[in-house]
This record gives C-alpha cells, structure tokens and sequence, in this order.
C-alpha cells in the first residue's frame, strides 16, 4: 500500500500482526495480554476472520482499532454487529488524526463486508469523536455497586486511616440487613428454590432456558456458542449459579471477578429469565446471596441496570451511579450507535426495535466491553 503524505499506512489486520499489536496494547494501556486472550476477545464464534484496522509507519504498528462481533437480535430478526473496543495510538504518534482514518477506512470497507450496524460504550473523553463520524447517542447504562470494602476506595491519606474502621462497620451493617431482609424473603415466598454453583457454565442448559423466554429488545442471542465464548476470558474468575424449582432450572446468574487499578471487583455479567425477571425475584435473591457470599473478599459487586429486579438489588443494599450517593463518584455508561449506511432508515430497526431508542435495547455486562 502507498503511504500517505505524512508517511502513515492504514489498512486491515493480517495475522502477522499479533504480535505487533500487543506490543503496541502493553505500552498504551500498560497491560500485558497473552495470545489466548487476544483470540479470545476478537475472535469468537460470530466472525471467521480478526476484524481490526490498523496504522503503521516505518514497518511499525502505531495505532489499531479492533472490533468485538456480536449477533444482536431484535424481535425474530437477528444480525451482525461490530463493537469498536481498545482503540488506541502510540503516544509518540499522537495528534495526527490516526483514530479518525482508521475508523473511517474500517467504516468504508465494512460498509460492504457483512456487519449490519456498530455500538459501542466510549468514555465521556472519547465520545465527541464518535459523534463528529455518525454514530448517536442511544442513551445510558447505569450500574449498581455493593461497595464491600469502602477503604478500597478512600484516596487521601487521611481517609485511608479510616479504611480499615469503615470495612468492619460496612461488613457488619450489611450482615444485619441481609440477614433481616432474607428472614423476611423466606416468610414471603412458600417456594422451595434451591441454588447449584457450577464448576462449568452449564451453556447448553442455560441457552434453553434463554429460548423459554426471548426478550424483543435488542441483546445478544444466548446460545450455547455465545456462552461458551463469551464467559470464556482466561483472564476471569467466572462463576455460575442456577436456581430450581421443583427440578427445573428456573433462573441463573453468571459472575466474574477481575482486579482492575488495584480494586476487585466481581461483575455480574448475565442472569435469566430476560423476560418478567420480577416474577423471579426470589431466586434471583437467593442466588445473589449465594454468589455475595462466595466474593466477600471482593472490593464491589457491580451489576448493569438491566441485568437483575431492581427490588432484589435494593434488598442486597446495591446503589446505583446514576443516583446520590454513587452519582458523586461515578457516572452511568454512554451507549451509541451507527448503521453502515445511516442513510437507509431501514438499517435502524432490527425486529421493530429501533437502535436509537434506549428503552428498546437490553444492556447487560454481556454485551458491554468488559475486559479492560
């Protein structure tokens, strides 16, 4: 290919690229990730092919852009999609408008090379950038935290002094509440739920269980090829639980725990029945009791707003961030979107469900960038 002006390459990935890649991954993001996670968290069981474009100079790699791909399905129709994730430009390369010819030149070429639209979750730094290249604004993700170790969180010196005070009075206050509001779920319900934790995501199980029940918002489509990839981090802690009822599984929840800036923090990644939750809502709290238990050395439990009942994450003493207090240290997820060809209005619905609408998407961690 013939460099431009200022002698910058841009074109697709080719598998010889790996190793370059993470290189260029280690010194941005300052990260060393292995060849498996790499295939793990680009490839998958929806592309046959690394979808990434790149810039290169002098032979060097210096700025990427990768997509995560995804099935999304809306009402009966499911289709392709692209999740821009980990774009990024050497520092000594910076401010020559690299990101915006990549994701320019990855636009025109998959304009006519499969996907039917891209999404993504930038930060609030990054989102202009996406803007001003045709992607809107859907809305927000909010999360719920169970902050379990306040000290993990406290940043000066003379507020870590209280650290180690305020995780016992934490862990002690919510032991009396759990214990208070379990006491009052069993005199509720008459239902004999039991929870099994799984050494091994019973995918197969859990993608019949999806199918008793298919939301019409848009999400991604839980088959067995979906959970067996996409829980399959090497890099995560995972865990699974299922609830039963009378032998049947019922509901379950998958969960992993990863450190990130010194801070662990088990995720809630995905939980069924997608459809009238609520009516679950006590296995729901006896699994995430369960799983609370399992990860009480963990710093926070974080689950996506759209993921569990509300009313059993209230019970749990789970808090949002886009709500006082959370909302003073943290902010909801920003969710936008873009057809490859945003001209065709056609290409905004899949399903009936319309991309630019919030309330027609179902946004667990599953369909987020969760790795990083």
């Amino acid at each position: 290919m013939t460099p431009a002006e200022d002698g910058y390459i841009v074109r697709r990935y080719v598998p010889e690229d790996r190793d370059g890649f993470l290189a260029l991954y280690e010194e941005v993001f300052g990260k060393a990730r292995t060849p498996e996670w790499f295939d793990w968290r680009y490839g998958g069981p929806n592309t046959d092919e690394i979808r990434m474009f790149l810039a290169e100079k002098d032979g060097q790699i210096v700025g990427a852009e990768p997509f995560i791909s995804f099935q999304i399905r809306g009402g009966d129709e499911t289709v392709s999609a692209l999740q821009p994730a980990d774009a990024m430009v050497h520092p000594e390369h910076r401010r020559n408008g690299l990101l915006t010819r990549i994701t320019e030149a990855a636009i025109d070429y998959y304009t006519d090379n499969g996907p039917s639209f891209i999404f993504n979750f930038p930060n609030q730094a990054a989102i202009g950038a996406f803007l001003k290249l045709g992607w809107v604004e859907v809305g927000e993700v909010a999360t719920a935290y169970r902050i379990q170790k306040p000290s993990s969180f406290l940043k000066s010196d003379r507020t870590k002094r209280f650290g180690p005070v305020a995780d016992v009075l934490s862990s002690a206050g919510y032991r009396a509440r759990d214990a208070t509001t379990l006491a009052a779920a069993r005199r509720r319900s008459d239902d004999e739920v039991t929870v099994t934790r799984h050494a091994e995501i019973p995918a197969k199980r859990l993608a019949a269980l999806y199918e008793s029940a298919v939301p019409p918002r848009l999400h991604a489509p839980r088959t067995k090829a979906f959970y067996d990839w996409r829980f399959g981090n090497p890099q995560w802690d995972v865990a699974a639980y299922s609830a039963k009822r009378d032998g049947e599984i019922v509901a379950s929840i998958i969960a992993c725990t990863q450190e990130t800036r010194g801070i662990t923090t088990t995720k809630i990644l995905d939980a069924l029945p997608m459809v009238d939750a609520e009516a679950e809502s006590e296995a729901f709290d006896r699994m995430l009791r369960v799983a609370i238990a399992d990860h009480e050395d963990a710093d926070a439990i974080a689950v996506a707003e759209d993921t569990i009942p509300p009313s059993v994450l209230s019970r749990l003493n789970f808090l949002r961030n886009d709500r006082f207090p959370m909302s003073m240290v943290g902010s909801p997820t920003p969710v936008v979107t873009r057809p490859l060809v945003p001209e065709d209005e056609a290409q905004w619905t899949v399903g009936g469900q319309h991309l630019a609408d919030r309330n027609d998407w179902r946004l667990s961690f599953a369909e987020q960038d969760t790795s990083v």
